[in-house]
């Protein structure tokens, strides 16, 4: 075969013909090829030396006893991995720990502590939770009783603790101290 430099082999057809392709074979010594080289004979089996014959009755490769058991074992771990990664897709994230009593009645606190700020600011009680500043929420209830007085309530599934702004703060949640103390799970 002729050497082709790597920029002609942008336009496949040769120049001076149109579809004759020609091939030149050069003949090698012996001598040139590497004591190390392998030659493929029938079927693709190797020979390892140039002046050997390729053999029809080689041997083929065995794999070795183990492969086939691992290769099922690890399809078999495959399939129940999937099936189970695929169940707990469907389930759905896991709902998280019901609230303890305590941790509803800080939650109050800190509604408690919002609409207290909002009163101290512009000197009545807020209409609704929004003007307080806690937007959106479905687990607070509030209930405007007078300018002055209301009723906060805060539920989380099923747990409800209600406030009504007529008791002092201390002594329906103890000291801000107690209140504000974070991961008590009394």
């Amino acid at each position: 075969m002729k050497y082709q430099p790597q920029h002609d082999q942008i336009d496949p057809e040769p120049k001076g013909s149109s579809l004759e392709l020609e091939f030149d074979f050069d003949e090698t010594d012996e001598s040139e090829i590497p004591d190390d080289a392998y030659v493929i004979g029938r079927n693709g089996h190797p020979i390892t030396g140039p002046d050997a014959v390729a053999s029809s009755d080689s041997k083929p490769l065995v794999p070795h006893r183990w492969a086939k058991p691992l290769a099922f074992v690890s399809v078999a771990l495959f399939v129940v991995l999937t099936v189970w990664n695929l169940g707990r897709v469907a389930q759905g994230p896991p709902l998280p720990p019901k609230p303890t009593a305590f941790q509803s009645k800080q939650a109050l606190y800190m509604g408690v502590m919002k609409i207290d700020a909002y009163r101290r600011v512009h000197g009545v009680v807020p209409e609704t939770l929004a003007q307080a500043g806690i937007a959106g929420s479905d687990a607070y209830e509030f209930k405007y009783v007078s300018p002055t007085r209301y009723v906060l309530s805060f539920r989380n599934r099923g747990l409800k603790v209600e406030y009504d702004s007529i008791e002092p703060k201390e002594r329906f949640f103890g000291s801000p101290k107690d209140m504000l103390t974070m991961g008590d799970a009394r």
